[in-house]
């Protein structure tokens, strides 16, 4: 027998190949398990992006978790997931799964929810899952008194040619119902078509290629800068934090990128009017509001308004938030006073936080490190009786210094309190100190005069010495007649009760001074206070495409449960006799039961 030869043969096997591997992937695409499994991993990697805080300092990072765990964590890109690029890869993998479920089954559920023009097959009616023969009177209207009964019930019929060329009374309630699955769907993609916008592919796609690096100079200000290196006002989305002091302006912010950042170029200047912070009675913060102004890059006014916490203020699709805040550089006002020679007048003078000076006749450094405004600490720490609802104190602002020895390089660390504190009638200054990294924190309790300022008991201080120089010995007369002649060459009046209680004082801290490591003390004075408010700015266009996907999953999520779909299949078998079929969506239990009552009213 011979075989005719084919010359198209070989192609088509050089093509039956690739077909059926297109078609494997369409069907992999299509698949629900494929779906399921990529939308279960997006919500993982979302779920670990809200608990894990994201686009914070680094440093923060090594402190909560350690040089290990951060650096494992950075390597999975857990500190901007929702920027990564698994991230982004899963979250296109999940559109395309979906919107080649749509492209593939929309159709069909759409010629579904149109009416149909004529029955299948008789095979259809009996594979249908409710199924009943009635008899019919001999003079019954039986067309248009079923069509009653069913429009009664919510039904919408329908008159088909059956199979037979007989007509069939086809009635439906709820046929938009695959309305349902499709809402749903496109409220996915919708859903991830938003968080690929907000993710700002343009800028992702150049730091994969390497045009943009992130800088590692923290301590760079923005000033210094190089304008190259900033990102265009235009970019699709962003978020980045800046810190700005009352009565300064912006128009940058930095965007952190691992241990590393990027300025984020802002689409118009922002200005810190005011500053306002209120507190509870214990001294715990309890709001704080920023006034912000924002002009266009001409100096004209484009917008006013207020951001405190969870109420940003948002403009031309920039939100701004209050995140922080903290000292912008106040001034600081502090004396020194000679513990070698306390008949010295006080040396005044000014810093600010991160300022270097040099102290005690050139031979120390002294270092501003940090102003803390509110301090709350138990009252038990103090030795004040606690009060109902009222256990802690706020005991003002604390400047913390470092004193460091130029010779032998041995540092203390002090805490200089600027509210004198009260204690059974008494007033008292108090500084706190340590040595660098070593030891716990010791407590000198200076008692304040009745005009305020430790003047007089530096100089009461002095006197002793110059009487115990003289031959005084020691004795409560001495302690009281040197008072005297203090607070008298110093104009200071002390009633009986008041000499006692700076004599008491003064006693418990000139024991304290035995331990005191400096020979001068250095307290804060007065404090000229300039706030600086923490912000995070975000552009977030998506988040527009996504408040549409949640009403349109909403909607979906409705249909699918409170919307089945309800149909009837009622013919004539015979002279007096008729069948019923009929099928639902959802809930079978309730439909059959709705179904005997159809059923008995048609026969009645």
């Amino acid at each position: 027998m011979a075989i005719e030869h084919n010359p198209s043969l070989p192609e088509q096997q050089t093509q039956r190949p690739w077909s059926a591997s297109a078609r494997l992937v369409w069907q992999a695409l299509v698949s629900m398990r494929l779906a399921v499994h990529l939308l279960l991993f997006v919500a993982i990697a979302s779920i670990i992006g809200t608990i894990l805080a994201q686009q914070v300092s680094y440093h923060q990072y090594v402190a909560q978790f350690g040089p290990f765990w951060y650096r494992v964590f950075a390597d999975l890109d857990l500190y901007d997931v929702y920027r990564c690029g698994w991230y982004i890869g899963l979250v296109a993998f999940l559109v395309l799964s979906t919107a080649s479920c749509v492209t593939r089954n929309t159709p069909a559920m759409l010629r579904d929810m149109a009416l149909p023009k004529r029955l299948i097959s008789s095979k259809f009616l009996s594979s249908r899952c409710e199924q009943t023969q009635f008899s019919l009177a001999a003079d019954a209207l039986t067309d248009s008194r079923w069509e009653k009964v069913l429009r009664e019930r919510g039904y919408r019929t329908h008159l088909l040619a059956g199979p037979d060329g007989k007509e069939i009374l086809f009635a439906q309630k709820g046929r938009f119902y695959r309305f349902g699955y499709i809402f749903t769907h496109f409220a996915i993609i919708l859903f991830c078509a938003g968080a690929l916008y907000n993710a700002n592919l343009p800028l992702k796609i150049r730091e994969w290629l390497g045009s943009v690096r992130p800088l590692s100079n923290f301590s760079l200000p923005l000033s210094k800068i190089p304008q190259k290196d900033w990102l265009p006002a235009d970019d699709s989305a962003f978020r980045g934090i800046i810190s700005i002091p009352v009565g300064q302006s912006v128009n940058a912010m930095f965007e952190l990128i691992g241990d590393g950042f990027l300025v984020q170029r802002l689409p118009f200047t922002a200005r810190l009017d005011h500053f306002t912070i209120t507190h509870y009675r214990n001294g715990i913060a309890k709001s704080f509001i920023s006034k912000i102004s924002l002009y266009d890059a001409h100096g004209k006014l484009l917008h006013t308004g207020i951001a405190y916490p969870n109420h940003p203020l948002t403009y031309d699709g920039v939100s701004i938030f209050q995140t922080s805040y903290s000292d912008g550089r106040s001034m600081l006002d502090f004396q020194s006073h000679s513990l070698l020679d306390p008949g010295l007048p006080a040396n005044a003078f000014a810093a600010r936080v991160g300022q270097r000076l040099r102290a005690g006749g050139n031979n120390y450094q002294l270092t501003i490190e940090k102003l803390k405004i509110n301090n709350t600490i138990p009252r038990s720490d103090l030795g004040l009786p606690e009060r109902p609802n009222h256990t802690m104190i706020n005991v003002g602002p604390i400047a913390r210094y470092r004193v460091t020895n130029r010779k032998t390089g041995e540092s203390w660390v002090y805490k200089s309190y600027l509210r004198p504190l009260q204690r059974q009638g008494e007033s008292f200054l108090l500084l706190a100190y340590r040595r660098q990294g070593i030891g716990a924190e010791q407590y000198l309790a200076i008692p304040e005069g009745p005009h305020g300022g430790i003047g007089l008991f530096v100089h009461y201080l002095g006197a002793l010495e110059t009487a115990a120089a003289q031959g005084a010995d020691a004795s409560s007369t001495v302690f009281r007649q040197t008072l005297e002649q203090v607070s008298t060459a110093r104009g200071v009046q002390l009633t009986a009760l008041e000499r006692a209680y700076f004599m008491h004082s003064s006693m418990v801290s000139l024991r304290s001074l035995h331990n005191y490591p400096l020979p001068f003390l250095i307290t804060l004075q007065h404090l000229h206070l300039r706030w600086s408010a923490g912000l995070e700015m975000t552009k977030y266009p998506g988040m527009q495409i996504v408040y549409g996907a949640c009403f349109l999953l909403v909607g979906g999520i409705f249909i699918l449960f409170y919307v089945p779909r309800k149909r009837l299949w009622i013919r004539k078998t015979g002279t007096h006799q008729a069948q019923i079929s009929g099928d639902s969506s959802r809930n079978p239990e309730d439909f059959h039961q709705e179904f005997l009552g159809i059923t008995e009213e048609l026969q009645s």
